[in-house]
């Protein structure tokens, strides 16, 4: 998961994203859909390209460039 390759807590990246924790766990837990708004939100406090969030596949190519 790139919350955890990047080392963040779910308070961390609710502080950085303006997601709440409880938003982020459903997320993570694929209780709730990302919707787009969200999905830009988390990419900026990531620091990566919106592909990264929507397609996992993406993830590890996010992380190389960033590395």
């Amino acid at each position: 998961m790139l919350r955890d390759l990047k080392g963040l807590t779910q308070e961390e990246l609710a502080r950085r994203s303006n997601v709440s924790p409880t938003n982020l766990s459903f997320l993570e837990n694929n209780r709730v859909d990302i919707g787009k708004k969200r999905t830009l939100q988390i990419a900026a406090a990531y620091d990566v390209h919106p592909a990264a969030i929507m397609f996992p596949e993406h993830e590890a190519v996010e992380i190389g460039k960033d590395a």
